[in-house]
């Protein structure tokens, strides 16, 4: 049985841990539309099939689309996440946000040449269903999770989700590339072939969230103080305005919400035009960018894992995971200069490609994966024999807080990195620099701000969790575009604009006083006499 204090019901540790398989399986469901729709095939097939009339601004017509969506979903998230906590609905809302969006995903079965306004107002419609179902499930972790699990959950889910998105992504890539192994002929059989591959993003998403529909409970309500009158859409408006009105009692929570609107605003930027910088700077065809996606997707499983546990003090090996990823973030830049050099002296068709003299450039990635596979064995090695040694002080250092800030170093270097890129050997190398830390800064910033957050206003907090990260987005794609407009489609300035938000975030995560704002979230759940079936544990 999980250990529970005497006022709380107990949780059979095979329902314990049933329920957060389940949960952690949702990231896997929703993955393949986000790599499939949101970051792989959908960016690329609107950009060369669908917007191709637009000719060179239709990279920027569709990071434009982008934010008018994100825009959407961050305005009602903290509304909707209140009315879940006020009704006591927070899973029937991630039902039928789930639901909504699967049906959105599968029209775009409809989509064709020439149709891009159809096709953005479809992207806008997922978008929302998509962002807006993340405040629900995000909102179930610390309903799900005991305290000193939430790392370690929050991770698995980002690697299940990556290593979902990837098995996904390549199964699809199969069937666009090679339609007729399917029955799929004709002279457009590449456009149906995707149209398809599409579909089958929204029918995953909705059948691998079955478990947690049927597993997870339904975290009880947090009904309005007593004397409030009114529906439970005008509370919910009125809590909002309660909390705005005491945001000086939650200043670690809000401090840590726009820390994460800076930074993930440069992680937004990245996930969502890594292929369309890949294909309008650097003139790389459409299997290199996919190929690049999925290694990263294949590289942020493991790595997701390894980040994850960094900050667990009771991991025996977090020195061992440290050590590889600084290995790792060192080597691969200085390796990059390298096979930039060769690629570039051995294959003209890299700077005809950049003249424009030709529309695509595609390699082989075969020696660029043999070079990385000798990269992370020799690293291995370095790691057990020797890093662990060196890093043993810093590792001791690194809770939840500091292995944000230790990725975030590593999205820096990668910005900066890709303002210098040119060949596709880099490309893919950066793919695999970004997997390391992708997962895991991700998954480390929903489980701190689970730590900071009042389980009994859980959707509201994570409403404003995802108002930041999709406002933060927006920023970072209207950066992005409008450098793009103003450099006449040159996305290098675009890149390296991105720093700034790194930076800007990181620097205010280090002023986050994390042991006060656990302490007020305590405060919160008891001054309601709030609780679910999971014990109050040490924090810190």
């Amino acid at each position: 049985m999980t250990a529970l204090s005497p006022s709380v019901p107990a949780v059979p540790e095979r329902t314990y841990r049933r329920r957060t398989l389940a949960w952690a399986l949702y990231d896997w469901a929703n993955s393949a539309v986000v790599t499939l729709v949101i970051a792989a095939v959908f960016p690329v097939f609107y950009n060369q099939v669908i917007a191709a009339d637009l000719g060179p601004n239709a990279g920027s017509v569709f990071a434009i689309t982008g934010a008018i969506a994100l825009a959407l979903s961050a305005l009602v998230g903290p509304v909707l996440g209140t009315l879940s906590d006020i009704t006591g609905r927070r899973k029937r809302f991630l039902i039928l946000s789930t639901t909504l969006g699967t049906l959105a995903v599968c029209a775009l079965f409809t989509t064709q040449a020439g149709g891009w306004a159809w096709a953005s107002l479809l992207f806008i419609a997922i978008q929302i269903a998509l962002n807006v179902s993340f405040t629900f499930y995000d909102s179930l972790l610390p309903h799900v999770a005991l305290f000193r699990d939430r790392d370690r959950l929050s991770s698995l889910g980002y690697g299940l989700g990556y290593i979902g998105g990837g098995l996904h992504l390549a199964l699809c890539t199969f069937v666009i590339v090679s339609p007729g192994t399917f029955g799929i002929t004709g002279p457009d059989a590449g456009v149906t072939a995707t149209r398809l591959t599409l579909v089958s993003a929204g029918v995953w998403w909705f059948v691998f969230a079955l478990p947690l529909f049927f597993t997870v409970p339904e975290p009880p309500a947090t009904p309005l103080e007593a004397g409030r009158s009114g529906g439970a859409l005008r509370g919910a408006l009125g809590r909002i305005g309660q909390t705005f009105r005491q945001i000086r009692s939650y200043r670690q929570l809000f401090l840590m919400l726009v820390a994460f609107w800076l930074y993930g605003d440069g992680i937004g930027t990245i996930i969502q035009l890594a292929t369309t910088y890949g294909s309008q700077q650097l003139r790389l065809d459409r299997n290199t960018l996919i190929g690049a996606l999925l290694l990263t997707q294949f590289v942020a499983f493991p790595y997701a894992l390894m980040v994850g546990r960094i900050p667990n003090r009771d991991s025996a090996r977090r020195a061992f995971f440290t050590a590889f990823l600084l290995w790792t973030a060192i080597t691969l830049p200085l390796m990059g200069i390298f096979v930039a050099s060769w690629q570039y002296g051995q294959n003209p068709e890299i700077g005809q490609a950049l003249a424009g003299q030709i529309e695509t450039v595609s390699l082989s990635p075969l020696p660029v994966l043999i070079v990385l596979i000798v990269n992370q064995v020799v690293g291995l090695v370095f790691a057990h024999f020797l890093g662990q040694k060196l890093v043993a002080p810093l590792t001791e250092r690194l809770d939840t807080r500091r292995t944000i800030l230790l990725a975030l170093g590593v999205y820096i270097l990668v910005a900066i990195w890709g303002f210098f890129l040119y060949t596709p050997g880099e490309f893919w190398m950066l793919a695999w620099l970004v997997g390391t830390v992708q997962g895991g800064a991700q998954a480390l910033s929903r489980s701190l701000y689970s730590e900071l957050t009042p389980r009994s206003k859980s959707g509201e907090f994570f409403g404003f969790y995802s108002l930041t990260d999709k406002f933060g987005s927006i920023f970072g794609l209207l950066t992005f575009g409008l450098i793009g407009f103003a450099t006449g489609g040159n996305l290098r300035i675009s890149i390296l604009s991105v720093v700034f938000f790194f930076v800007a975030g990181a620097f205010l995560l280090t002023r986050v006083n994390v042991a006060e704002g656990v302490r007020v979230a305590r405060q919160e759940d008891e001054a309601l006499h709030y609780q679910d079936d999971l014990p109050e544990e040490a924090a810190v």
